[in-house]
């Protein structure tokens, strides 16, 4: 196996012997799996869609397949983008998130593709760095509320100091969002927003909650960053 000019320059395409196929397929196919990886472990809301993580390995492997398949000739190049551009794509992105990782994914496809690894490593490595820090320090959010608290108590049972006791053991803020009484104030439908101090102890909070005398139908919502209350 030759491994001569494999960290080709970028623009350029090292000569296609088998294994410099394979190894070029097989660089798409590990930075995007690990691309998509750090999108499922840092995603946040209700609109993840797990054809879509695996599109994002999909599309780095396939767009490498195109780029040694065009090579340097030009008619293959136009060829391919009036067979690519013959393909609509119907599926709105939700997030638009996503839209940064479709585009590490072509910067994948395209690296791999040309042999150029070195960049495709850099890039995927310090893009991710910066996802998983933003994701960690939650940037840009102007909020510091993480989940919606849903619940109903019956005021006959229901002593509110049991609940702020609850509240103070597992939450680090909270924030009345709504109430609604019903059968003459019975009955209180509340709302919070509120933050963990471990998210790791939501089930515990929720079995707490439970059972409360007077508490019943809790619900722990996880709350998009951008959702308008």
């Amino acid at each position: 196996m030759d491994f001569n000019g494999l960290f080709s320059t970028p623009g350029t395409i090292p000569q296609l012997t088998l294994a410099v196929i394979l190894l070029n397929l097989a660089s798409a196919l590990v930075l995007s799996f690990v691309s998509a990886l750090v999108y499922r472990n840092t995603h946040k809301g209700l609109s993840y869609s797990q054809s879509f993580t695996v599109s994002l390995i999909l599309i780095s492997f396939f767009i490498a397949s195109i780029v040694m398949v065009i090579g340097n000739s030009l008619a293959l190049a136009f060829a391919a983008f009036g067979a690519v551009s013959l393909i609509r794509f119907r599926t709105a992105i939700k997030d638009t998130r996503d839209i940064a990782f479709v585009l590490l994914a072509v910067a994948i496809g395209f690296s791999s593709g040309t042999g150029s690894y070195i960049i495709g490593i850099a890039t995927t490595v310090f893009g991710l760095l910066i996802v998983y820090i933003l994701a960690r320090t939650n940037f840009g959010s102007i909020r510091k509320y993480d989940y919606v608290l849903s619940l109903t108590t019956n005021t006959d049972a229901f002593v509110s100091d049991k609940l702020r006791d609850v509240f103070t053991e597992y939450l680090k803020f909270d924030n009345l969002l709504n109430l609604v009484a019903r059968e003459n104030g019975k009955i209180l439908d509340q709302s919070f927003n509120v933050r963990f101090i471990n998210s790791q102890e939501i089930e515990k909070f929720a079995k707490a909650l439970g059972q409360l005398p007077g508490v019943s139908d809790v619900d722990i919502i996880s709350a998009k960053n951008d959702i308008e209350y």
